[in-house]
């Protein structure tokens, strides 16, 4: 058992404690700092969606695909007549505490019919029975659509998706590889989602983050407040335990 002295004071040292606590407290910090990153990572996507609102709407070509897909928020159109048999429901997106879809759509560009563009056309909710598709109405004809460049991270899932031949396709998340392997011909690397005040579509609210920086920031400081909290819960323990080492000494 260490003893360590400070002025006046003592504190006996247990060692598993001492490294069970510093551990404790390393992970602490460790949390806090990363919270600090993830609302920074936040406020640049906050501060890149409000930079693209400013841009012009950009139409969408089979020689711009490469290019929009790293241009996040870019503002788009695509003219088109959307294929009404062939669409992906993607499963488990909530919207006021009720379940449903959404509806990504197939766009073939204009005079391209073989590169098909994504279109995320919202929200629709789930029948009463998981087994039965929602009923989705796409609009027909020729169409002139706008919205914006969402490029979806690579998710995390416990098992990998697999699309059947039948149509609508459900889907966990919209993996871009996936999808494109039940198309004919090439998928844009990215999906369009429909603005929300644009004519077509169902349901649209697009947050551009799921927690505020601010809320990031806060959790951080929580954690290093348990970290500090963590150090004098001990620091106050051990020197407790430390009077009876002077009692010894004096002894």
């Amino acid at each position: 058992m260490a003893v360590l002295r400070i002025g006046s004071y003592q504190f006996r040292l247990n060692p598993f404690a001492l490294v069970i606590t510093l551990l404790a407290i390393a992970m602490m910090i460790k949390l806090g700092f990363w919270q600090i990153d993830r609302g920074q990572e936040k406020q640049a996507l906050i501060d890149q969606h409000a930079q693209a609102s400013a841009l012009e709407f950009e139409p969408v070509t089979p020689t711009n695909l490469a290019s929009l897909s790293t241009r996040p928020d870019q503002p788009v159109t695509v003219t088109t007549e959307l294929d009404q048999e062939r669409y992906f429901l993607v499963e488990n997106q909530i919207y006021q505490g009720r379940v449903g879809y959404h509806v990504i759509a197939l766009a073939p560009l204009t005079h391209w019919e073989s590169t098909w563009v994504p279109v995320n056309f919202g929200w629709v909710p789930a029948s009463i029975s998981r087994t039965e598709n929602p009923d989705v109405q796409l609009p027909s004809g020729e169409i002139a659509l706008a919205g914006r460049i969402h490029v979806p991270e690579a998710p995390f899932l416990l098992r990998e998706q697999e699309l059947t031949g039948e149509w609508p396709q459900r889907l966990q998340y919209p993996e871009l590889n996936k999808m494109a392997e039940v198309i004919d011909g090439t998928l844009a690397p990215f999906v369009v989602r429909l603005t929300p005040e644009g004519e077509h579509g169902f349901v649209r609210e697009w947050p551009v983050v799921t927690m505020e920086p601010h809320r990031h920031y806060a959790y951080a400081l929580q954690w290093f407040g348990l970290a500090f909290a963590a150090a004098v819960v001990f620091l106050v323990a051990s020197r407790k335990r430390g009077r009876s080492v002077q009692a010894e000494e004096d002894s």
